[in-house]
């Protein structure tokens, strides 16, 4: 059964007021599919509205093709949850005995009139009758044999929704039977509810596209031009930028009507978090997609980049009608041939702060300057240390590390418990928190290093996640955004000796640890004791000293780390490079070539290293 099946069944159960928008919905998807805007249809949203005997009307230019369910330019619904044998169509159509002006316009107009009932299933000779009794009722008057006449049931009803993915996620949540973790387009940045959800255009957020000279656009400016290679690259879009930068919120923006023209077309978007384990998983939504010749957006939200690249090979590998969207908070080398990638960033408070006003009226606009300051533009950030502002409270005055301070408060007490947790979290760029006895357990080998008890450390981990200063997927938690994290790491680094942290981490079976150690370790070129651990590596005898002979954990350490001790790295390639006997193997791919390759392209932008770096690329070439 396909995951956008609704059955007959379902739609029995249907209110008015759900069929005339599961109709609404369908006509809007199916004016998309056509080319053309959803805005040409039109429908109350209610069932006390005077309708005329109208509730979803498509009023679409002269040229829209003439075909399918939705048979004319100018076409009317009418939906009923009751049933519609000939006899009550006659009344319905002429009520009081004459014809409702809405038909009778449709007809002068040669419009269409399509009458949607969920209460029958007719075949085709059960159809027959219901036709002629709406012909019928169109007896003498001008243009009844102009207007397309048509009887939905709910076979035919069903049929149209497998015709429209998204429209079938949003039928299928409506009765109770979602996807879990899936859903049309809506709300994806998850706003609280009632809350102003418009896009912020202020300045502080700038997008880089791949195209243009990699131009820093304002949100504004890059709206139109993001949306158009979406449509024309042929590639797999990949979205990255720090957590709280607001990501989710410019993807949603692509398809919003009321931003710039020619939108994305909100009814092929299907959409999910990956942090909330969505149930199909993203690689059998793809291929449940190509394999029934779905039109589809296929946005994912907190994609790992192996996934991504998963993803993108798949739909570039086939002649399909899927554009695939990924958003994430890092990113890796991305294939140039399957993914265009974007970068979005923060570049100022003026986004932060006004999201800070529209959320927290109350704490006043010098307040909400004052944390957006400090938050550097994140919003993440700031709304997190916003929820801790007490009534009438001025901020203007604290220091840094007060309001830094609020984001692990208790109460309006510091909860210093949380914040020695969180340091110790943030020394790994990602951990684990599966159970006990799958695999090596990360969160108890995490707590070792300070004596916390592992249901200590789950209990912080929950706290945080709440404080919206970590975020998950599947078993998998991080310590976020990077400018909190490495605040925090830099805090445990400075309370925990370095070879209480080394003997932990390089323990054996803690190779996937000790990388996110690492990982975590090159984001902080400017501590002293995190260059102390990476040259430490690189000296002889430590995991990094041998570079040729390195593991694929091994190669990845090495590419963490090389901004915190650059010269000990270029130190260390120069030395297996130099070696008299060096030899390069180019017909075979060779994981420490690639490595070293990438190494000395981004080191030689050093000028005091550019010299070194192009000769051994030299030695290399010869």
């Amino acid at each position: 059964m396909s995951y956008f099946e609704v059955g007959q069944e379902d739609l029995k159960q249907l209110r008015d007021e759900q069929l005339e928008e599961l109709v609404a919905r369908l006509a809007e998807a199916e004016v998309a599919s056509r080319g053309f805007s959803p805005s040409w249809v039109h429908w109350s949203g209610s069932t006390d509205a005077p309708d005329g005997g109208v509730d979803v009307r498509v009023a679409a230019p002269s040229d829209f093709p003439e075909q399918g369910f939705v048979p004319r330019p100018n076409t009317i619904f009418q939906a009923k949850t009751s049933s519609m044998p000939p006899s009550k169509i006659a009344e319905e159509m002429r009520p009081g005995g004459r014809l409702a002006t809405s038909i009778a316009e449709q007809a002068r107009n040669s419009g269409g009139y399509v009458i949607v009932s969920t209460k029958d299933d007719c075949s085709e000779p059960k159809k027959r009758p219901r036709i002629e009794a709406m012909r019928n009722a169109l007896k003498g008057e001008p243009g009844e044999d102009d207007i397309h006449l048509d009887f939905f049931d709910r076979s035919k009803l069903v049929q149209w929704l497998r015709q429209h993915p998204a429209v079938a996620l949003w039928a299928r949540d409506l009765m109770g039977k979602p996807l879990s973790g899936w859903s049309p387009y809506g709300r994806w940045s998850n706003p609280p509810k009632d809350a102003d959800d418009s896009l912020i255009l202020k300045d502080g957020v700038t997008i880089t596209l791949p195209t243009g000279g990699h131009e820093r656009l304002s949100i504004k400016d890059a709206i139109s031009r993001l949306r158009e290679l979406v449509r024309s690259s042929g590639k797999a879009i990949r979205i990255v930028g720090l957590s709280g930068v607001g990501k989710t919120r410019i993807v949603q923006a692509l398809f919003d009507e009321t931003m710039g023209d020619q939108p994305l077309d909100r009814t092929s978007a299907v959409y999910t978090d990956l942090g909330a384990d969505p149930d199909p998983s993203a690689n059998a939504m793809l291929e449940r997609l190509l394999t029934e010749g779905r039109t589809a957006y296929l946005v994912l939200d907190n994609c790992p980049s192996g996934l991504h690249g998963t993803l993108a090979s798949r739909v570039a590998s086939v002649e399909s009608k899927v554009l695939l969207i990924t958003v994430e908070y890092d990113i890796r080398e991305d294939n140039p041939q399957t993914t265009e990638v974007v970068r979005v960033e923060a570049d100022g408070p003026d986004v932060a702060e006004e999201l800070l006003v529209r959320r927290h009226p109350g704490i006043g606009s010098g307040n909400a300057h004052r944390i957006a300051r400090f938050a550097e533009g994140n919003a993440r950030v700031a709304l997190a240390v916003a929820e801790r502002v007490r009534a009438g409270e001025s901020l203007a005055k604290l220091p840094d590390e007060a309001l830094f301070d609020r984001l692990f408060s208790q109460r309006n007490e510091r909860d210093g418990q949380l914040r020695q947790h969180a340091g110790i979290l943030a020394l790994v760029y990602s951990f684990s928190v599966q159970s006990p006895g799958e695999d090596m357990d990360e969160l108890a080998v995490l707590g070792s290093i300070h004596g916390i008890p592992r249901h200590l450390l789950f209990g912080s981990v929950a706290d945080l996640l709440e404080r919206q200063v970590a975020q998950k997927r599947s078993h998998w938690r991080a310590v976020l955004p990077h400018a909190v994290a490495n605040r925090l790491a830099a805090e445990a680094l400075s309370r925990i000796p370095p070879e209480t942290l080394r003997a932990t981490f390089e323990a054996p079976g803690r190779e996937r640890l000790l990388t996110s150690f690492a990982h975590r370790l090159g984001l902080m070129h400017d501590h002293h004791i995190a260059e102390s651990i990476v040259r430490s590596w690189l000296d002889e005898g430590g995991p990094l000293a041998s570079v040729s002979g390195l593991s694929e954990n091994g190669l990845k350490m090495l590419d963490h780390v090389a901004p915190t001790a650059p010269d000990a790295v270029l130190d260390r390639l120069a030395a297996e490079i130099e070696t008299p006997g060096f030899v390069w193997n180019e017909q075979a791919f060779d994981p420490f070539m690639e490595t070293t390759l990438g190494l000395l392209t981004s080191l030689a932008y050093d000028p005091d290293a550019f010299d070194r770096c192009m000769c051994l690329l030299l030695r290399l070439a010869d």
